[in-house]
């Protein structure tokens, strides 16, 4: 068995948490922030779902869904932020 790939996630709420993502260099580099949002929501209950998850690496929004995590340069023990999308609408 290989090294576990994990990042260290900032939740709603302050608290730190551990995310396991995979066990392979192969394997990390296929991951997506959707997979990463997924694996969040589980070790966060009372979550609205990751539709609504936002998560911030960098001072970089993590967008699109289908984005690779290598694309916005994240490594093993990176730190990423979480928000959440709140229900509003524009002012024109």
């Amino acid at each position: 068995m290989g090294k576990i790939y994990q990042v260290v996630v900032d939740g709603l709420r302050g608290e730190k948490m551990m995310i396991d993502l995979c066990n392979t260099d192969e394997q990390f580099k296929t991951m997506t922030v959707l997979q990463l949002k997924e694996k969040i929501v589980e070790k966060l209950p009372g979550t609205a779902g990751e539709e609504a998850l936002r998560l911030i690496f960098a001072d970089k929004m993590l967008d699109g869904n289908d984005q690779l995590l290598t694309h916005f340069g994240i490594q093993h023990m990176s730190v990423i932020r979480t928000g959440m999308r709140l229900p509003g609408g524009m002012i024109a």
